[in-house]
């Protein structure tokens, strides 16, 4: 979340001064990025295969998951020789889909460990789920400066 200088209060998006003391927005307006479209999401993630360290917006995290989800479909439907790709294509993207979550989860200022959730059956996948879909800091946190909010 982005935060006062001064006195610590969180901001939202439009403040130019702190709605608790006053202090003027380091830098000017909090504004929030357009959104990114379905290929660049694609490509930002095959582009940051094995890149941990970060942060990835919702939508980017949830095109590749469509994405993924859509080529399973296509070569599950393929007799055999679909199949046999379909699990070349499942061990080709482990780390990219491994990378994405993890900087998915540092986007709302989650520890990429809690993938280790994902061992849990059931109920593990739920709460990576909630966690997914939680919005995004504004502002810096611990894993680098926001994706979505800029100050400008």
């Amino acid at each position: 979340m982005l935060k006062c200088a001064k006195c610590g209060q969180e901001m939202v998006e439009g403040t130019t001064v702190c709605p608790s003391c006053g202090t003027p927005v380091s830098g000017g307006v909090l504004k929030q990025l357009p959104q990114i479209g379905f290929g660049e999401a694609i490509k930002l993630c095959f582009s940051k295969y094995a890149t941990f360290s970060g942060r990835a917006r919702r939508s980017e995290y949830w095109y590749f998951v469509l994405f993924n989800f859509i080529i399973g479909l296509v070569l599950g439907m393929i007799p055999f020789l679909g199949w046999v790709l379909g699990i070349i294509y499942s061990l080709a993207t482990v780390v990219p889909s491994l990378a994405v979550g993890a900087r998915r989860l540092h986007d709302s200022g989650k520890s990429a460990l809690l993938l280790l959730l994902l061992l849990i059956p059931v109920i593990g996948g739920i709460i990576i789920l909630v966690l997914t879909l939680i919005d995004s800091d504004k502002g810096d946190n611990q894993y680098g400066p926001s994706t979505k909010y800029v100050v400008e």
